[in-house]
């Protein structure tokens, strides 16, 4: 017997939840690299029917009493078939002894979550338990197929306009980075307002049994937190993909799984395709996922907005290949021609947060070892490659009064979050640096001048100071008229954090207009063939001149860089440049710093 507990923003009953829903979830093959398992030999038993209802659980005890009725028209699924239950809310549905049967949480419902938020919207039927033995325990028995496999659910008012909170890879390695990822993160979102969370992989960083003190932190937020794995998240000592996710989906259920709220139906799915031990993984969604996938969407309206998660990439002109980036993006975009209002992000990529955006009859970037893919829809595919949660990694960067890390990413984003504002089937995204002030979504630096620092190739540059650089650079910047020359003229750079594009970026100097600043981002790591181009002034200056775990990750082409020579006639004095950034949803952020011109 589990305890579960039902969720309301304000109030919360706990219940004993028995019987029927067991608290872990059954490891369903997918077809590996080279040779490839199909998900029926995955699980070498005849074909079972598991049977039972969806109901209204009104005194949310987790059983049908009398008076509680069925709930007809909820999408339950085995991974691969999707069925619908009847006016009654019954369902029937093929099984085998290596199922996992789950529900869509239908608008104006809610599954139970236990005392950690995590949904407990499934049920393993995984009679022997883990067929493979694994270094972190996998599945455990859980004994013959029930004679009725019921879920409950509750009504709960749900608006069309809403807030979620978007994680990636928080991916923590040791109990002192679990505190920092307390620190930095989970203590400012404690008592949000959102409607619920996701993780889009790299829950943790290898170490699986880091789940459960993981789950303990994710749950001082006090909202429901929805979660799929990352290639840190799986049992490496498996021989292929088959077996890698057994640890888990007994904390967490299903890898691939749907639900809706409001005018919106989410989609987690595993695209982590592990070749097996010394063969990395790639990018991958094989057919049994493709399959349920367009049998999930059969059941949804045309108008809901569709929102995707993966952990690696769909698509990325970042430093990558396969591993980066999903192969077979072409065979998704089959599923998907028929979609209108699609928005999709992932994790994984640690270096670079990335915009992607491809028109009807447009072929998108195509990295090594992917198939090219043209998108098919009707609207504008948007992927975002979302900076993440732990930055470049919690253990770099100089530390500030907190003890903790500033773990700025390659690209020079703050390490951070994300709130997705989703009004109908719209949407908007607002990235969240750590603990740092809302505002602070750009940052400045000069080359040029005196300097503040040098760098390895001789160029003097100005950094701001204070974490991640939001304290502004004090002394302000100054320039001679001789630094105006044929080798180097001074340079404004502004850092647009998770910015891409379709963001309009705009500089002033003094109470001038605003002019368009200068945008030439990398592609595959190259900015017009050249290699190191687009580097952030501020990491590489902090790379190159402190030391040990002070030092931030080595620097990687941005895209999402801007910049703009001072000019020249400014004269001598003191000025002040001004960066305007509009974002793809029309909110407009403003920063500005303060430089000298010395006289001659």
């Amino acid at each position: 017997m589990a305890e579960t507990r039902w969720f309301n923003k304000k109030v919360m009953h706990r219940t004993l939840f028995a019987g029927t829903l067991s608290l872990a979830m059954v490891a369903m093959g997918k077809p590996a690299f080279e040779p490839a398992v199909s998900w029926a030999q995955a699980a070498a038993t005849e074909p079972q029917v598991a049977t039972g209802v969806v109901f209204e659980d009104r005194n949310k005890n987790g059983k049908q009493d009398a008076q509680e009725p069925g709930v007809r028209h909820v999408s339950v699924s085995n991974g691969r078939e999707v069925v619908r239950t009847d006016r009654n809310g019954r369902y029937r549905i093929n099984v085998t002894d290596e199922t996992i049967i789950f529900v869509t949480k239908p608008s104006g419902y809610m599954v139970p979550v236990d005392d950690k938020q995590l949904p407990r919207f499934y049920y393993i039927h995984y009679p022997e338990g883990s067929p493979v033995a694994t270094d972190y325990p996998g599945i455990s028995p859980t004994g013959p197929l029930p004679e009725s496999v019921n879920f409950p659910l509750y009504k709960e008012k749900e608006s069309d306009t809403f807030q979620a909170l978007v994680f990636a890879d928080p991916q923590t390695t040791t109990l002192a980075e679990l505190d920092d990822l307390r620190t930095d993160v989970a203590n400012e979102l404690t008592g949000t307002d959102a409607s619920f969370g996701v993780t889009a992989g790299d829950v943790v960083n290898d170490p699986l049994d880091l789940f459960g003190p993981h789950n303990e932190i994710i749950a001082t937020m006090g909202v429901p937190w929805w979660n799929l794995p990352g290639n840190h998240d799986i049992n490496f000592d498996v021989p292929d993909d088959t077996y890698a996710t057994e640890t888990y989906k007994s904390v967490y259920g299903p890898t691939d799984y749907s639900f809706d709220y409001g005018q919106a139906h989410f989609v987690n799915m595993d695209n982590i395709d592990y070749l097996g031990q010394g063969r990395g993984y790639r990018g991958y969604l094989d057919e049994r996922r493709l399959e349920w996938l367009a049998n999930d969407l059969a059941y949804v309206s045309k108008d809901k907005l569709i929102v995707i998660t993966t952990h690696i990439p769909l698509r990325t002109e970042a430093i990558g290949d396969q591993a980066q980036n999903t192969v077979n993006l072409d065979q998704l975009f089959e599923v998907l021609k028929d979609r209108k209002h699609i928005f999709s992000t992932s994790g994984h990529d640690t270096s670079n947060s990335w915009q992607t955006y491809m028109e009807p009859g447009e072929m998108g970037p195509t990295p090594p070892g992917a198939n090219p893919a043209v998108w098919p829809g009707k609207g504008t595919f948007h992927h975002q490659v979302l900076a993440e949660v732990r930055g470049g990694g919690w253990s770099t960067g100089p530390t500030d009064a907190r003890g903790v890390p500033a773990a700025d990413m390659a690209d020079g984003n703050p390490n951070g979050y994300y709130f997705l504002d989703v009004e109908g089937n719209d949407y908007r995204m607002r990235y969240k640096p750590a603990s740092l002030p809302d505002d602070f979504q750009m940052r400045i630096t000069f080359r040029g001048g005196e300097g503040n620092r040098t760098l390895s190739n001789g160029v003097p540059v100005w950094i701001p100071s204070g974490p991640s650089g939001s304290g502004g650079i004090s002394p302000a910047p100054r320039f001679a008229a001789g630094d105006w020359n044929d080798e180097q003229v001074p340079l404004v750079e502004a850092n647009v954090f998770d910015g891409g594009e379709r963001h309009r970026v705009e500089v002033r100097f003094d109470n001038g207009d605003f002019l368009p600043m200068d945008y030439n981002p990398p592609s595959f790591g190259l900015t017009d063939g050249v290699p190191n181009g687009n580097l952030d002034t501020y990491i590489r200056a902090l790379r190159e001149s402190l030391e040990g775990s002070e030092r931030p990750v080595n620097p990687e082409p941005s895209s999402h860089i801007w910049t703009v020579p001072v000019p020249q006639e400014l004269g001598a004095g003191e000025h002040t440049v001004t960066i305007r950034s509009t974002d793809p949803y029309g909110r407009t952020t403003k920063t500005s710093q303060r430089f000298d011109v010395l006289g001659s």
